[in-house]
């Protein structure tokens, strides 16, 4: 892989560099590990010898003025382990670990000469010397006898060892959140497994350019019917989550017809309605809220590749509708009309033919139209990293001025993840996964059941996506 090409920034990356002057535009991923805590060494000799090999953690930010002002620079010394790899253990159970993920939204990333990553371990229990060596061990044989459990792995005699939390930052000019997770895979885990979707370029439709016309149009106009999400920004952020296993998400979406994500959005819908209800001065009813929905664009063969490889879209949270099932119907016809018109087709090319200033005038307005962002992503169940499976992760992304809260939803482990980053300014802003799993586990499929069109024949965008990538080969 060639680490030492010359990349050139794309419009919104341009845009993320452009954000940085006033905020650190910080994405990436936290990963839930069952087993024994890993020997700190063994851990980072492994991250820095793989990051070697992976072009977007090789790159230092473009100069500020001059004619390499659009290209990345490629670093020119080692790395410095110290500066991309840390720790911080003996935390003493979830608040101390939600507390130590919550200061890492604030933790400047490494600048000057370093690429703007790095990777932490957040060590929930004391390592003992025996687990340590189990560790050790499990860099030579890639495999421990664990069982995973919701406070951390079973070991052969019966004795939970602990759990962990690696943090991987990444600044968001130079990787999107799908790029992460392939980063994410490359530099942890133990074997090659497949990363998030991959979608290759097709032809744009009429249909798909005029819906983003169309969305760029609302972008110029105020949204006011939230005036909760308009508060002046803290400019302090926090983030926090609720998991609910994937089969009862798929038991729903298989009931009514859709997809695991319509399921999801519907659920947020709902979500957001019980927030906004749970305030008494709107309890006289709840609108619907439009929301900023992100597309991947990276086709087969750009998993590595640096820079923004994706588009987003403009989608109506039905939060004004009582019923979920109802709210389900509703988000399945807009998705629906994303696929049929190849939206993020048409986005793709339009993100490859626009000056740069157009990413950073885009960025501008979308607080105009959309106050909350929400993506979601996919990580292989049998994600392993020196022998710990992973039990859960959170794509993240630090919100801004522009955008007060930011929604993802995160396959792995066996568990969606509805992780939420919000500026500490919005009321109750952290009951919103609450919220979201409360409605994910009071439904089923049964009576209450949507009434929706036909199907598409499609599943994504018309088309499959392309095969099962992972990360370049190698062990240890």
């Amino acid at each position: 892989m060639n680490t030492s090409a010359h990349y050139g920034t794309g419009p919104i990356d341009h845009a993320f560099l452009a954000l940085a002057r006033q905020h650190q535009p910080t994405t990436g991923f936290f990963l839930d590990f069952a087993g024994p805590v890993p020997d700190f060494e063994v851990l980072t000799r492994r991250v820095i010898r793989r990051a070697a090999e992976l072009p977007a953690l090789n790159l230092l930010r473009p100069a500020e003025r001059g004619r390499q002002r659009r290209r990345w620079r490629p670093r020119t010394a080692e790395f410095d382990a110290a500066v991309h790899c840390r720790q911080r253990s003996g935390l003493s159970g979830p608040g101390e670990l939600a507390a130590a993920t919550n200061a890492l939204l604030r933790q400047p990333l490494p600048g000057a000469d370093h690429p703007p990553w790095d990777l932490w371990l957040l060590a929930e229990t004391t390592e003992s010397t025996e687990s340590a060596a189990i560790t050790k061990s499990a860099e030579n044989t890639e495999n421990t006898s664990t069982t995973s459990t919701a406070s951390g792995a079973i070991d052969g005699d019966g004795v939970v060892v602990g759990r962990f939390r690696l943090c991987l930052r990444v600044h968001h000019a130079v990787q999107d959140g799908v790029g992460a997770a392939y980063t994410a895979l490359a530099l942890l885990g133990d074997a090659t497994v497949a990363g998030p979707p991959l979608y290759p370029a097709r032809r744009p439709t009429p249909a798909g350019v005029l819906r983003g016309a169309s969305d760029a149009v609302r972008q110029l106009r105020p949204y006011r019917s939230w005036p909760t999400l308009r508060v002046p920004p803290a400019r302090r952020t926090a983030w926090t989550s609720q998991d609910v296993p994937v089969r009862d998400v798929r038991r729903l979406a298989d009931a009514w017809g859709i997809s695991v994500n319509d399921v999801c959005l519907a659920g947020l819908a709902q979500a957001v309605r019980a927030w906004r209800l749970a305030d008494a001065a709107s309890a006289s009813g709840c609108p619907d809220l439009p929301i900023l929905v992100a597309m991947s664009t990276r086709g087969p063969g750009e998993q590595y590749v640096p820079g923004n490889h994706v588009v987003g879209y403009r989608l109506v949270l039905p939060s004004g509708t009582a019923r979920f099932a109802d709210a389900a119907a509703r988000v399945r016809r807009q998705t629906d009309a994303v696929r049929r018109t190849r939206t993020r087709d048409a986005r793709r090319v339009v993100m490859q033919n626009v000056p740069h200033r157009v990413g950073e005038w885009a960025m501008g307005f979308v607080k105009n139209a959309v106050p909350i962002g929400a993506s979601s992503v996919t990580l292989a169940d049998e994600v392993t990293c020196l022998g710990a499976p992973l039990t859960g992760a959170s794509m993240f992304y630090d919100v801004h001025d522009a955008l007060l809260a930011y929604v993802s939803f995160t396959r792995a482990g066996g568990v969606i993840r509805c992780g939420v980053v919000y500026d500490e300014a919005l009321p109750n802003a952290a009951h919103l996964p609450h919220h979201w799993r409360e409605v994910i586990d009071g439904s089923s499929g049964g009576d209450d059941s949507p009434t929706l069109p036909p199907a598409t024949a499609a599943t994504t965008d018309g088309r499959k996506p392309s095969g099962r990538p992972g990360r370049p080969g190698r062990s240890g």
